[in-house]
């Protein structure tokens, strides 16, 4: 399982706070899904630090969709790799904590 209550973050690049909306102003891919972010489109762009150098690193872009349901899953409560796709841990989180939802959705 990817998604969990507690986040134990390891050494090196970890995020820091929460995912900022913004507007794309130069085209390029989302960080989890690899969709493309067009010009003038809503993204999130989320800080992140190196803990290892003491320093703030490139920050990480995400689509409306990856960002919107990541931070659906950190005000539930819920930590997540942010190296896998984060709409294949939402729907392992409606799967194990929202059967109902996950049959109505069909996914």
């Amino acid at each position: 399982m990817s998604i969990s209550c507690s986040c134990d973050y390891p050494e090196g690049e970890t995020t820091v706070g929460y995912p900022r909306d913004v507007t794309c102003r130069t085209p390029r891919k989302c960080s989890c899904c690899n969709d493309q972010i067009k010009s003038g489109d809503c993204m999130y762009m989320w800080s992140m630090y190196d803990y290892d150098e003491c320093k703030t690193v490139r920050p990480l872009f995400m689509c409306e969709e990856c960002g919107d349901m990541s931070l659906n899953m950190m005000t539930l409560g819920f930590c997540f790799n942010i190296d896998q796709p984060i709409r294949d841990q939402w729907i392992e989180y409606l799967r194990d904590y929202e059967p109902g939802t996950y049959k109505v959705l069909n996914l």
